[in-house]
């Protein structure tokens, strides 16, 4: 298997158990922990992968558009240390010999917390690295670019409803401290809410690196 493959498989994984992870108490605590702990394997194979972009981020110059998907990536990259580590510390099942006493309160409202802001990031990050693949489409065949462009933003429609259906506002803000979930509700339902937000932040991504592009590229023909 080639790099590119096995690249590929990776963030599909990731992709395809993002929403599964935010299903929590729908899918059980323990099944939770399995996901998380797979889900933990593949970003780090995904950082392994990437290792040559901690190498050159002190080097080269940066634009408005490396400036955004640098501080996003690290911002992420926290996310991917904290994320597992607070779930390893509040484990019932999977991780019951790694316990620190009186730190399992503090750790679940970490976790919850970092859940939906890593949702979002994660979405970004995704949506961010759609902008070349997007463009050979254009290229290539410009109607199916167009009829894409249609659905994308139909279901990000629906993922701005479901963005504050889901509560994640008051998740990420911490102004809610315990998730909420219905437990006589459709599990597809919850599922296809997630992927419209997923959808929307990826669009939200790619959008931004496209416009960042355009002010850089901008900047540059100024600039001679």
């Amino acid at each position: 298997m080639n790099n590119k493959k096995a690249r590929l498989i990776v963030n599909i994984g990731m992709v395809l158990l993002l929403p599964l992870l935010m299903a929590y108490s729908l899918i059980g605590e323990k099944f939770h922990e399995i996901i998380g702990t797979v889900m933990t394997v593949l970003i780090v194979i995904h950082l392994i992968q990437n290792r040559q972009w901690l190498g050159a981020i002190f080097k080269g110059r940066y634009n408005v558009r490396r400036t955004f998907q640098t501080i996003l990536d690290i911002l992420l990259l926290v996310f991917m240390v904290l994320q597992p580590v607070s779930g390893i510390l509040m484990s019932k099942h999977l991780y019951t010999f790694i316990q620190v006493p009186g730190v399992s309160s503090i750790m679940r409202q970490i976790h919850m917390a970092l859940a939906y802001w890593g949702f979002v990031l994660m979405s970004i990050h995704a949506g961010t690295h759609q902008v070349a693949p997007m463009k050979r489409l254009f290229i290539k065949n410009g109607k199916v670019f167009a009829a894409l462009l249609v659905g994308l933003g139909c279901i990000s429609t629906c993922g701005v409803t479901a963005f504050m259906k889901r509560g994640f506002p008051g998740y990420m803000s911490g102004s809610v401290a315990f998730a909420f979930f219905d437990f006589s509700e459709v599990r597809l339902f919850f599922i296809l809410d997630y992927l419209a937000i997923m959808i929307l932040f990826m669009s939200f991504g790619g959008l931004a690196v496209y416009v960042l592009s355009k002010i850089t590229r901008k900047g540059k023909a100024e600039e001679k």
